[in-house]
């Protein structure tokens, strides 16, 4: 490996940590309340918008298609918001990364007319451009700017730069520079990206509300004397409001502001009949009116002012508030708290109103997709509809705010990390009309934060670990699966376990579930009296024996009854002696248990029962290590030193082995790749094929340009599945937010040309960190991170 790729890689992974964190952490709104750590979050958020036997590279193949891509927009660096213009049907698309705005021609590039979706125009407005508004009155275009001697907003004429006329694209728009902060970049000037603040305009008093990203105060512009044909501006005029957010609802004269950095759930709402361009007599005075919502609103929001209706999008947890602005407003709070709830996506992060097809699309960042909920039925005045989920439509990977063009009922959706945005129909995934929504596979629910699971095939239960509550689900896999679904929409019976549990294996041989935790426990129920028929022990306190630091995967030898626990903070892995400490007998489980050193971060593990192999993965070496646990158990630990150690280029994150055609796939999680080679002469009794330098690769990443930007985060899931009946093997990605399906008997290490990944359909839901598969069902069980479901997909290739 060069010293540039892994400058590129560090650099890439310090710049995902975070949001790595955040995915494996899967926190409930409880555990944020009492122990959220600010600057993390903050950083999480500002990261959210944002073979030839000589060489052994990557095979280059065509990547798997994604069955519910739509037209794509290739669009500049890092796409953080659209906005359209009606009138003239163009399409402006910010890119924070290369300082550009993208001119798009919506006659050519809509729902249905796809002909020409390249953009026809670059605005050049200057540092970092994020936040958009439209002033169609005014034909101007405001953009929010950082970077260079202050903060400002672009004033962009584009009277002469649309779709129809673009001679004025390469004109230098004036600035105003903005007092406070557009952009929050964390207190990270080496950052080029970061969070920005969110406007809203009154068109009826010609105001534009301008957000302080640092959550300072609120400015006002009069957009009657700036816009895109006055000659010069004045200076914003300042408000006792702060936040980063606003929503205007015009009706009842008031602006809805919020504090998203802050997580906080406090809205104030400014008084806009006496703080706006012409008036502001009440702009110096702290709002009187704010109540606290009971979750994390988030913006931009959307009004319907017919019903009377503010739409408030919520990152945690997964709803999207319903608000009768009638009663909430800057006159009063009385009915602010009162309001009907819709359950969408993971992270609402934006929401548009179509007013045609009484539509409410709203954005869920941490599913890539995006809820579609009937506002007719829906609404301040209706809540009929509002307890029944609504569908989705995909999205691509890191969606930003949207733009929606009515007149031809198209939505253009940026995926930041992969420089294209998505042209999506809305005429037929609408309020009234659903048969061209994406199609999702069923799902059942679980706790907070569904992470490891496996299925025990002689009881036909299925054990889910829940992060958040720390809790396993115990899941009736006879009457939740693939040709069974009737039974899937239940609540589960939970046991209680240890903190953040995060890996979960099965012992069939005396049906004991053994659940690692991150606070460095392992967790023991018995299975036979906690399991789908019986649950007598379920709800009682479970024994819980010590391992290392940071538990981060398991591996069963039911054949000695040894556990083997890769402890990934302390560079361990600890061998535990399941002959008294198990299901039915717990009286060993407070000893120590010996441990082995690793390599830097050990973090997946798989046993191969055949040639006694234990194979071990180590992140910060990016190495594969062959351990035979002859002399490596729970009965003699003489020799637990590796007898290969095997390079895999990048994060072996998950390793499972297809005994028939003795395959070995390990899954390499920050670039989107699986490192195969051969299990018979590469184990702990043969160790001649073990290679020195990385064997072959291949890429299942649906965007694999988008891996080389050094600020994507896309990556694979933790747990893979592989039915060794039919062959097929497993791989959920975080990066595309779906499930790869592999056939093991044409992928093999001497046929690597044969390896062809496919997208399983219909598509899993947010997240999909985790899978184990039930051949007994032909049903592949995948864990939704942040959507608290299992989505039950079908064991096919």
């Amino acid at each position: 490996m060069s010293k540039t790729i892994e400058q590129e890689r560090e650099e890439k992974v310090k710049l995902t940590n975070r949001k790595c964190q955040q995915m494996d952490a899967a926190w409930s709104v409880a555990s944020r309340r009492a122990s959220f750590q600010l600057p993390r979050a903050r950083v999480a958020l500002a990261g959210l918008l944002f073979f030839a036997a000589a060489g052994f590279a990557a095979m280059t193949m065509k990547p798997p298609k994604l069955p519910w891509v739509a037209p794509l927009i290739p669009t500049g660096s890092w796409p953080v918001h659209i906005m359209v213009d009606q009138a003239t049907n163009t399409a402006y698309i910010a890119n924070q990364l290369d300082n550009t705005i993208s001119v798009v021609d919506g006659r050519n590039c809509s729902a249905g007319h796809t002909l020409q979706c390249n953009p026809i125009a670059t605005i050049s407005p200057g540092p970092n451009p994020s936040d958009l508004i439209l002033d169609a009155a005014h034909r101007t275009l405001f953009a929010t700017l950082a970077g260079g001697n202050s903060d400002s907003i672009a004033v962009i004429d584009i009277t002469n730069c649309n779709a129809s006329n673009t001679s004025g694209c390469t004109q230098t728009p004036k600035q105003v520079v903005f007092p406070g902060s557009t952009l929050w970049q964390g207190g990270a000037a080496s950052v080029p990206f970061g969070f920005p603040s969110f406007l809203d305009l009154d068109e009826t008093t010609h105001t534009l509300y301008v957000p302080d990203a640092n959550e300072g105060p609120i400015y006002i512009l009069d957009t009657s004397t700036c816009n895109g044909s006055t000659p010069t501006c004045s200076s914003p005029i300042l408000t006792a409001a702060h936040g980063d957010g606003a929503v205007v609802e015009r009706a009842h004269h008031s602006v809805f502001v919020v504090q998203v950095l802050n997580f906080s759930e406090r809205v104030e709402i400014l008084d806009s009949s006496t703080c706006n361009s012409t008036n502001q007599s009440g702009c110096g005075t702290p709002p009187s009116q704010s109540f606290t919502v009971g979750f994390f609103p988030f913006i931009p929001a959307t009004v319907d002012e017919a019903t009377h209706t503010l739409y408030m999008p919520s990152a945690f947890p997964n709803i999207l508030a319903v608000i009768d602005t009638s009663v909430c407003n800057a006159s009063t709070t009385a009915g602010c708290t009162n309001y009907a709830q819709v359950e969408v996506g993971p992270f609402g992060f934006a929401a548009v109103f179509d007013p045609q097809t009484k539509t409410v699309y709203v954005e869920n960042f941490s599913s890539t997709s995006m809820s579609v909920v009937n506002g007719a039925t829906c609404n301040a005045l209706d809540h009929s509809g509002c307890n029944q989920k609504p569908p989705v439509l995909a999205t691509g990977i890191d969606p930003a705010p949207f733009g929606y063009n009515p007149a031809t009922q198209t939505l253009y959706v940026s995926s930041q990390d992969t420089n294209f945005a998505w042209v999506l129909d809305g005429s037929k995934c609408n309020a009234t009309r659903t048969d061209g929504c994406t199609k999702n596979a069923p799902t059942t629910p679980t706790g907070n934060g569904p992470s490891g699971l496996d299925i025990n095939p002689n009881t036909q239960t299925l054990y889910v670990a829940n992060q958040s509550d720390n809790t396993v689900s115990v899941i009736d896999a006879s009457a939740c699966n693939q040709h069974q679904l009737t039974g899937c929409n239940r609540t589960w019976q939970t046991a209680p376990v240890g903190s953040f549990p995060f890996r979960l294996s099965v012992n069939k041989t005396t049906n004991s579930i053994y659940v690692a935790g991150f606070d460095g426990t392992v967790s023991i129920i018995n299975g036979a009296t906690c399991n789908a028929a019986v649950n007598s022990s379920c709800n009682q306190p479970q024994p819980i024996t010590a391992v290392g630091a940071t538990p981060n995967d398991m591996a069963i030898d039911e054949t000695t009854n040894t556990i083997y626990v890769a402890n990934r903070a302390s560079d361990t892995v600890s061998i535990i002696d399941g002959t008294h400490c198990q299901g039915s007998d717990a009286s060993g489980c407070g000893q120590p248990w010996p441990v082995f050193n690793t390599d830097q971060e050990p973090q997946s593990l798989f046993f191969d029962p055949r040639n006694r192999t234990l194979y071990l993965g180590s992140d910060g070496e990016d190495v594969v290590s062959i351990i035979d646990t002859t002399h490596c158990n729970n009965h003699d630990t003489t020799d637990c030193s590796p007898k290969a150690i095997v390079p895999v280029r990048d994060s072996p994150v998950a390793i499972r082995v297809l005994f028939d055609t003795n395959t070995v796939f390990v899954v390499n999680r920050f670039t989107m790749k699986v490192t195969i080679f051969d299990g018979s002469t590469c184990n702990a009794t043969n160790v001649t094929g073990c290679l020195t330098s990385p064997p072959p690769q291949v890429s299942i990443a649906a965007f694999p340009d988008a891996l080389s930007n050094p600020f994507a985060s896309i990556i694979t899931g933790r747990q893979i599945a592989i039915d060794q009946e039919k062959h097929t093997v497993f791989i959920p990605t975080l990066g595309d937010t779906d499930l790869v399906v592999l056939n093991g008997d044409s992928c093999r290490p001497d046929h690597l040309n044969d390896c062809k990944p496919k997208i399983a359909n219909p598509r899993t839901g947010g997240i999909p960190n985790f899978a184990a598969v039930d051949p007994s069902s032909q049903t592949v069980y995948v864990a939704n991170l942040q959507e608290l479901t299992i989505s039950i997909a079908q064991d096919k290739y």
